[in-house]
């Protein structure tokens, strides 16, 4: 699993207004960070648009076109890909998505 790979999960169990049950998510975090510890960092994927979260809503282009719609960064979690089940799909996210996820993380995580 790479930085950038779309991935199919069960994000349940969940919390107040996080995305729960079966849906498509990006993973967000290095290859590095994955094979230091047992989780990846995964930021599900809706077909709905809010306006209000706009800042924070990436909209997807994948380069297989398996998946379409808006990645959540503001739902970014660390997951066990084993008790989630998760499964790669053969698809990721386009060099452009990955840069624009980039900047929204830098804005919401500079310290």
């Amino acid at each position: 699993m790479k930085i950038g790979d779309i991935v199919h999960l069960n994000w349940t169990p969940q919390s107040g207004n996080e995305m729960a049950k079966n849906h498509y998510g990006v993973i967000l975090s290095c290859s590095e960070f994955n094979q230091l510890i047992p989780r990846v960092m995964v930021a599900p994927i809706t077909s709905k648009f809010h306006e209000a979260y706009s800042p924070l809503r990436v909209d997807l282009n994948s380069i297989n076109k398996k998946v379409e719609g808006y990645i959540c960064i503001d739902h970014l979690r660390a997951i066990d890909p084993e008790t989630r089940n998760l499964k790669l799909i053969g698809d990721e996210i386009s060099f452009p998505c990955r840069e624009q996820c980039r900047f929204v993380l830098k804005k919401i995580f500079s310290v």
